[in-house]
C-alpha cells in the first residue's frame, strides 16, 4: 500500500470515531524512518483508544499486510501506532501540548484536517 493511501486511510479512521486537529506531516526531508507522521487529538481516553481500534479494523479490512506496533492502553493518555513509513500519535485530553510534537515537526509541510 503506497503511503498516500495508508494516510489518507489512517485520517479516515480517525475522522469516522469523531477525532479531531489532525495533523500530516511530510516527514521526508526531515528523517529516513519515516515518510508521513499523523498527530490526532481524542477528547478523553477512552475515545482515544477507540481512534487506535479503528485504525487497526480499517486496516485489516483493506488488506493491509504490513507490519504495525501499537503502543498504548485504553487508559493511554498518548498511543502510538508504527506503520514503518507512517507513524501516528493519539492524543488525548491536554496531552498533546504537554509534548508539543507539532512544534517539534514544524519545518515539515503539512496537511490539516478537521
Amino acid at each position: 500500500m503506497e503511503v498516500s493511501e495508508l494516510t489518507e486511510l489512517v485520517v479516515k479512521a480517525i475522522s469516522e470515531k469523531k477525532g479531531f486537529d489532525i495533523e500530516v506531516y511530510d516527514t521526508t526531508t526531515m528523517t529516513p524512518f519515516m515518510d508521513a507522521m499523523i498527530v490526532a487529538s481524542a477528547g478523553n481516553l477512552k475515545q482515544n483508544y477507540a481512534l487506535a481500534q479503528n485504525i487497526k479494523d480499517r486496516l485489516f479490512e483493506a488488506g493491509y499486510a504490513g507490519d504495525f506496533k501499537v503502543e498504548g492502553t485504553s487508559e493511554s493518555k498518548w498511543i502510538l501506532v508504527d506503520l514503518k513509513d507512517v507513524v501516528v500519535h493519539l492524543f488525548a485530553g491536554e496531552e498533546r501540548q504537554l509534548y508539543s510534537l507539532d512544534r517539534l515537526y514544524e519545518e515539515c509541510p503539512v496537511t490539516f484536517y478537521e
